[in-house]
């Protein structure tokens, strides 16, 4: 054979050099994983048909020549055709569907929440908030790009919008080109780490056959069953995963952040602060009030919903905090009673620093009742107490707080930065808050997501009118409200409607259910409406379809090139390759070198459904004590997301360069994005040494 290779590894070589060119001839990127599949299948069969691709086997003590396609071309065709029958393959045509249904949902989310400007105004305020320390800007555009990240999680639209109107302001503030152009082109990348993320949900949908193929391999060779070798099933959810990003993609913002402001440290005429916008007059001076100590006003902000997170992971590492409300709630209190006291107890606190000048007794009162709701739970409530009783014990104190909440959060409107920043936090709450509580799965929280979008930006356009802009806004509140009473009356009463004996307060709160869905579906498909009347309703719409179709149709063609490697044994051979290095990590070690090469030149699309099928049954048949499965997709994840940034094909730099003033060239970018690619390396170093970092939230809030 050639250069002592067997036809196998050529095989590998000649599938490989046609993906190559194929990418890099210009067709889309889809028809060109497509296009090689079938023509390097068609080189392969013609070579081993002629004798030219073969392997030597031993039979009987005798060697003897194998063709790669020892049936022949028809006979690979028809394996290959058993094997997708057979369902190995089903993932393209339903075998996920519910995983993959979010990934249009979550970028319908996106693109709405980037077509209604939302993001413009974050950029806006931020830059108004931390221009004048050093580095400002900079800070200001990884505090949105995480803020995106964590709502929209389409890195394209954040990038360009980011680079459309923070890049020009940089530049005019005298920033340097390239740290400017690497901070906007690397915070946009967050939305592929922080969940809700399209790289996680397309991970999700392969790694968990992954893991569960390679503990099977694994409990085989031991001669034993997955549950009696692991004590449980081979399972991990997209869930578990979103639960497991959430932290990792948090310290890469804040490593993204610390480089920003001691670059400006170091060389402060390439960062500097820039003048703060003067106040509207009358408007109460936050900043005077506490003598413009900017330390102790981030104190105020930041130390109260630490202290209630400590306190809430603190009660529960100590068992005395249940996921449960109902039914078998054995704990002092439930996850869904600190949730409502933290949310509340923050609000309340926040308006009483930041707007001291209203009296307090509102406030007060809702701590008040923010007291009494937790007691209730402690000393009244039962493991088996009936759900009319429950919303009984819990009326007074509820009105209490809303009391509160109602004037906290008028009070706190008067703060611009609050006041932009509040509806896309909320929006994370929601979607993020129901999938790290085990409320829902991530698919219902992508509809959940995405329809919260559609209101925000419905609510954001019809301000920009006045006729009819309170109206409007009055009904998107009240669809707001109708789905937390459909939260609320779901956490509390059964309502389930094909029982027998449906009992007094379980039908009233169906039909308060009931009621309520269609205010809620009313006020959906009312902001869609002046989305449609905006002309934005249709651009969202067929945005959301040309990506969603640009990301299924890789999928089905990496299928097709996967099809092909199995066809004449790539696949076995790699993994065996794999297989025989001892040590798993140093294992994982390999494969992420290998996926770090591959991002310079793939996208992370095509290293999900091409690479990750043929490694992960080795690398996932680690022990989980050793190598937790989410540690391992995260790690990964955090690799696939350098992808965006490394050149020469990261796509964020493509985005930026296509938005970038005549004055930034390639060159610039690429010099500001290469401390932001070894930024990556030390973040991957960290997750690497401290695995809790990925492991913390999955351990604390297990899947129900």
């Amino acid at each position: 054979m050639f250069f002592g290779l067997n036809g196998v590894e050529i095989s590998l070589i000649i599938t490989f050099a046609f993906l190559f060119f194929g990418i890099m001839s210009g067709f889309p990127v889809a028809f060109a994983i497509a296009g090689s599949a079938v023509l390097s299948f068609g080189v392969i069969a013609i070579m081993s048909h002629h004798g030219l691709l073969y392997t030597l086997e031993t039979f009987n003590g005798a060697e003897e020549i194998v063709p790669v396609l020892p049936k022949g071309w028809d006979g690979a065709m028809l394996s290959t055709l058993s094997t997708w029958a057979q369902g190995i393959f089903t993932r393209a045509f339903g075998g996920n569907v519910e995983v993959l249904l979010a990934v249009p949902l979550f970028v319908l989310m996106g693109i709405a929440l980037e077509r209604s400007r939302i993001a413009e105004d974050l950029l806006t305020t931020m830059a108004r908030t931390f221009g004048a320390m050093p580095g400002g800007l900079a800070i200001s555009v990884v505090v949105v790009g995480t803020l995106l990240a964590a709502s929209t999680g389409v890195v394209g639209a954040t990038v360009v919008t980011m680079g459309l109107i923070a890049l020009p302001t940089m530049l005019r503030a005298g920033y340097s080109k390239s740290l400017a152009t690497g901070v906007i082109a690397t915070s946009g990348t967050l939305g592929q780490i922080i969940p809700p993320s399209i790289v996680i949900v397309l991970l999700g949908s392969i790694v968990g056959d992954m893991y569960s193929i390679g503990q099977e391999n694994r409990a085989n060779e031991l001669g034993v069953t997955v549950i009696e070798m692991l004590g449980e099933p081979a399972v991990l959810s997209t869930g578990t995963l979103f639960k497991a990003a959430f932290i990792p993609g948090v310290v890469l913002a804040l490593l993204y952040g610390l480089y920003a402001l001691f670059y400006a440290l170091l060389k402060p005429s390439a960062a500097p602060p820039i003048a703060l916008i003067e106040r509207a007059p009358g408007e109460f001076d936050v900043g005077a009030h506490y003598n413009h100590r900017t330390g102790l006003m981030v104190f105020l902000a930041l130390a109260p919903i630490a202290a209630l997170i400590a306190a809430w992971i603190g009660l529960t590492s100590s068992g005395l905090i249940s996921s449960q409300t109902l039914a078998g709630d054995t704990a002092l209190i439930s996850h869904g009673t600190m949730f409502i006291a933290v949310v509340s107890v923050f609000v309340l606190l926040l308006a009483l620093f930041f707007q001291p000048q209203f009296s307090a007794t509102p406030l007060l009162i809702g701590l008040i009742g923010v007291a009494a709701y937790v007691a209730v739970d402690v000393l009244v409530l039962g493991p088996a107490e009936a759900p009319g009783k429950t919303f009984l014990y819990y009326a007074i104190p509820t009105v209490l707080i809303l009391y509160g909440m109602k004037s906290g959060i008028a009070r706190l409107n008067n703060i611009e930065v609050l006041r932009v920043v509040a509806p896309p936090v909320i929006l994370i709450v929601s979607v993020l808050g129901s999938i790290l509580g085990g409320i829902t799965s991530p698919t219902p929280a992508a509809a959940l997501g995405a329809a919260g979008a559609i209101m925000l930006a419905a609510a954001r356009l019809s301000g920009n009118n006045n006729t009819g802009a309170k109206g409007a806004a009055r009904v998107i509140t009240m669809a707001s409200f109708a789905v937390v009473v459909m939260l609320l009356m779901r956490g509390n009463f059964d309502l389930r409607m094909t029982l027998d004996d449906i009992s007094t307060e379980n039908q009233i709160a169906i039909w308060v259910t009931i009621v309520a869905y269609h205010v809620a579906i009313f006020g959906l498909v009312f902001s869609c409406i002046i989305l449609a009347m905006q002309g934005v309703m249709s651009q969202v719409v067929r945005e959301t379809t040309k990506v969603t179709s640009m990301v299924f149709m890789i999928l089905i063609a990496s299928l097709f090139l996967s099809l092909t490697i199995r066809s004449y044994g790539g696949e076995h051979y790699i993994q065996e390759a794999l297989r025989s290095i001892e040590d798993p990590r140093v294992l994982l070690l390999v494969v992420m070198g290998v996926l770090f090469v591959l991002g310079f030149v793939l996208d992370f699309i095509e290293i999900i459904f091409i690479v990750i099928p043929i490694v992960g049954p080795v690398i996932y048949a680690a022990d989980p004590a050793l190598m937790p499965p989410e540690w391992i997709t995260i790690l990964i994840a955090v690799n696939l997301q350098t992808s965006f940034i490394t050149p020469p094909f990261g796509f964020a730099l493509f985005y930026l360069r296509g938005v970038a003033p005549p004055s930034v060239t390639t060159g610039d970018i690429y010099r500001g994005i290469w401390p932001f690619v070894i930024i990556q390396v030390v973040g991957l170093f960290i997750l690497w040494h401290f695995p809790q970092i990925t492991t913390f939230l999955p351990d604390l809030l297990p899947e129900n």
